[in-house]
């Protein structure tokens, strides 16, 4: 399975996939808004990551792309949607982060929309979520960009975030 957009094409994540995630998750400019503590991951949260991230595509048929760049052929990006417990409840996520070479060149903008419309064709999907700290705007601009609508502002992982959701009826269907 792949999708493409003009610079990009996405593939499921594979196992193996867990040094290009290196390219984001050992990344201190780009782990300030991804993890908690906003430092680094160690090396085996990667290779963790990476495992889950192609298990849950056999699971559920749907999860996150490895993203790569067209003209390089590198890899610039993960997002797509997953489940997730979310204080107990299981809840769909959209999640992505972008390698900081490739930041403020509007891949956000330009794979959210493909990830959603992907899982909202192919399955029963009636929400799904996305959220990130409040300070993190330019990634509140890729949700609301791809049509999530904000809910609330609330606490997660002791760190204030911005929620936001999507229904079926707000999708409303493939953009062109």
């Amino acid at each position: 399975m792949e999708l493409q957009t003009d610079r990009m094409t996405f593939r499921p994540f594979q196992p193996d996939d867990w040094q290009d995630l290196r390219a984001i998750q050992s990344d201190a400019r780009a782990t300030d808004t991804l993890s908690a503590d906003g430092k680094p991951f160690p090396e085996q949260k990667s290779r963790h990551a990476a495992r889950t991230w192609a298990a849950h595509w056999d699971l559920h048929g749907f999860g996150l792309w490895h993203i790569t760049d067209k003209k390089t052929d590198r890899f610039c990006a993960y997002a797509g949607l997953r489940l997730v417990l979310f204080y107990g409840k299981p809840i769909v996520e959209m999640a992505y982060a972008v390698v900081p070479e490739f930041w403020k060149q509007g891949r956000g903008h330009e794979f959210a929309r493909p990830c959603v419309d992907d899982v909202f064709e192919r399955t029963g999907l009636e929400e799904a979520w996305c959220f990130t700290l409040v300070r993190n705007t330019a990634s509140q601009k890729v949700m609301q960009g791809a049509g999530f609508v904000f809910t609330h502002h609330g606490d997660h992982v002791g760190l204030p975030h911005f929620f936001c959701k999507m229904s079926r009826d707000q999708w409303g269907g493939r953009r062109t």
